[in-house]
């Protein structure tokens, strides 16, 4: 004995108002990137900046950190990790300190990649 129920797909209900909402929405958009006004240029330009100060300072970080990986010497590194109670936890470990830092590094570099790629597509 075989049954063959089908599987009904979870419909979800949208509402006019909020499809309405949402096509005006991306026609303001489009509006502003063809026909820009000099008030939506100059918000733009401001983001624009914002996410560029991002980029320079994780680049910044990640000089930091290169400097730190270049000049230790396995011997006199630690990481000290406080939280807002003031509690600390010191690790001095040299191998614990290679895996963190591998893991920082390639956190870092993930999070840098994509702030230069929303500089790089960014159009004021």
């Amino acid at each position: 004995m075989s049954t063959n129920a089908k599987a009904k797909a979870p419909q979800t209900e949208t509402k006019p108002k909020e499809v309405l909402k949402k096509v005006e929405k991306s026609n303001t958009e489009v509006k502003d990137l063809f026909n820009p006004t000099a008030e939506s240029r100059i918000k733009r330009a401001e983001n624009f900046k914002i996410l560029a100060d991002k980029f320079k300072f994780l680049n910044d970080k990640n000089d930091d950190l290169q400097k730190f990986i270049v000049s230790s010497d396995g011997t006199k590194e630690k990481i000290v990790l406080e939280n807002a109670q003031g509690f600390k936890f010191e690790v001095s470990n040299s191998n614990v300190i290679e895996k963190v830092l591998d893991v920082v590094k390639s956190e870092l570099q993930n999070i840098t990649n994509e702030a230069e790629k929303e500089v790089l597509t960014f159009q004021i």
